[in-house]
């Protein structure tokens, strides 16, 4: 028992005289050591082939003055070489290490090599036990294509992670990038970006708060107030992410998407986009085309435009609870189609136009558009066109299997009824006071307007209609079948697009005549 505590406290001694590293004296190897103590004392000069080491770092250089009392040396060469470990090499013409603090300074042409990145500056401090070397006058980070400078930069060689600042410029194939803060890993090949960026390529331009930036996959990331723009189109939005290699793309929150050539706004907190195919936009989406003071803004659960290879649109759809506003016509139903090479518009289920003091419904409805003052309408089935008098007390009432209409210089000028057409209009005195009720049936009828009422009838086939004093008509006979005033969903405003959608309906009867 004795003589395992002896042991024991012999063990202890022992390693209680270990020295730390940092206690370690440095140890070197040379042709010539030179020692004056009387003029140099404590120094040791040592020239050619010099080999330093402390711990399992070495170093390599033309001649050191070691301070054997203060255990740091001052090394000279063309260049001074340091192997840190496996991976990481420090050069310079001139070295100061502290063996007690492990920190190494390094000046002129200095580069720090670790496997495939290598780091340019004139002055770098190196501390070894942190892993970690820093510039405060300039330097350039080279990591295979990537080309990284800043006026400082901290880089930690066990995580590979640089810390960049003051000016950092961003280089590679693809893109350049400025801002005055970022961090980059050179085994990832990933560029963060912690301030205000702008990055630019041949193809397109983005600006960002922060974000990333895969260089080895070609994805960027960019994360408030974000932008990207490219030759025709502007997409900015609260956060942006962007594929190079399929060019592919999604943004979030207030996304807001430009198209200056063929003069389109796509608006919506969630946007997705691939080039040449399709852009798709929900929550809260909203459709511009311009067109000079006439635009028209549109609104539904989700827009989706379709492209052709040359970027051009060819075909835009609008669902669900699609509405539209434009200050001379406005409109509402659950699904829209509209293909742009046809300048043919398509609305589906509950479908509703209200042109001026008009109300216009069917199970579908055509737009065939001549020109922005010039549009044919076509209500395809249970076709109606209803205007409001007396304050939406009374109506003028055309109803047909199909109804043709005629939008001219932003009016609507004749309507064509086909198929059991029937009209209830109201006659009236110059004064507006009321002289009768008409009401028609026949196979078909034409309709002339002025200023939006009527002014002519055309009847053909032995029309069967009788003028009825006002008094004489009940509440059933003054509202012909299928009759529905649906004012309450007209849009006021551009930001009445948003409310009280058209609902689709369950049953089988308004099953539309083309799908979207």
């Amino acid at each position: 028992m004795l003589q395992r505590l002896l042991y024991l406290l012999l063990l202890l001694l022992v390693s209680g005289l270990t020295p730390t590293l940092a206690q370690q004296k440095i140890y070197f190897q040379a042709d010539l050591l030179q020692y004056d103590e009387d003029l140099r004392p404590g120094v040791e000069q040592y020239t050619g082939n010099v080999i330093f080491r402390h711990g399992e770092t070495v170093g390599y250089c033309q001649s050191a003055d070691n301070y054997r009392n203060e255990n740091r040396l001052y090394a000279h060469g063309n260049p001074v070489r340091i192997h840190v470990n496996d991976s990481v090499t420090l050069y310079g013409k001139e070295i100061l290490y502290d063996g007690n603090s492990r920190v190494v300074t390094i000046y002129y042409n200095v580069r720090l090599t670790d496997n495939s990145t290598t780091l340019y500056t004139d002055s770098m401090t190196y501390d070894l036990d942190a892993k970690m070397g820093y510039y405060l006058c300039g330097g350039r980070m080279v990591s295979d294509s990537n080309v990284l400078t800043s006026q400082k930069g901290y880089y930690y060689t066990d995580t590979k992670t640089a810390y960049v600042s003051d000016s950092v410029l961003f280089v590679n194939e693809t893109y350049t990038g400025t801002c005055d803060n970022a961090a980059y890993n050179t085994a990832t090949e990933v560029l963060h970006f912690t301030s205000r960026t702008h990055l630019y390529s041949t193809e397109n331009e983005a600006w960002t708060d922060k974000g990333w930036y895969d260089t080895k996959e070609e994805l960027v990331s960019l994360v408030g107030n974000a932008e990207l723009h490219n030759q025709n189109q502007h997409i900015s939005g609260d956060s942006l992410y962007f594929d190079n290699n399929i060019k592919y793309g999604q943004g979030w929150n207030h996304v807001h998407l430009v198209d200056s050539v063929q003069n389109f706004i796509v608006d919506g907190n969630y946007l997705e986009y691939l080039d040449c195919q399709y852009a798709i936009s929900t929550d809260s989406s909203m459709l511009t085309l311009i067109d000079g003071n006439d635009s028209l803004f549109l609104h539904a659960d989700t827009l989706r435009v379709l492209f052709d290879t040359t970027q051009n649109p060819t075909d835009m759809f609008a669902y669900n609870h699609a509405k539209f506003f434009r200050h001379d016509m406005q409109g509402a139903c659950d699904s829209l189609v509209y293909h742009l090479e046809d300048s043919l518009i398509l609305m589906f289920y509950s479908p509703v136009v209200w042109s001026e003091a008009n109300q216009l419904t069917a199970d579908t409805i055509k737009f065939v558009i001549l020109d922005s003052a010039n549009i044919d309408v076509h209500l395809c089935r249970t076709a109606f066109i209803a205007s409001s008098l007396f304050h939406e007390t009374e109506f003028n009432q055309i109803r047909g299997i199909t109804i043709t209409g005629r939008i001219h210089e932003k009016q609507l000028s004749r309507v064509d009824v086909v198929g059991n057409a029937e009209c209830l209009y109201y006659i009236q005195e110059q004064d507006s006071s009321l002289i009768g009720v008409n009401s028609t049936i026949t196979s078909e009828m034409t309709i002339f307007f002025k200023d939006n009422e009527i002014q002519t009838i055309r009847f053909y086939n032995d029309p069967d209609g009788k003028l009825h004093p006002d008094q004489e008509l009940t509440d059933d006979d003054r509202r012909l079948k299928d009759f529905k005033w649906m004012s309450a969903f007209r849009p006021a405003d551009i930001s009445g697009i948003f409310d009280n959608p058209v609902i689709r309906p369950t049953t089988t009867d308004n099953t539309p005549t083309e799908e979207p």
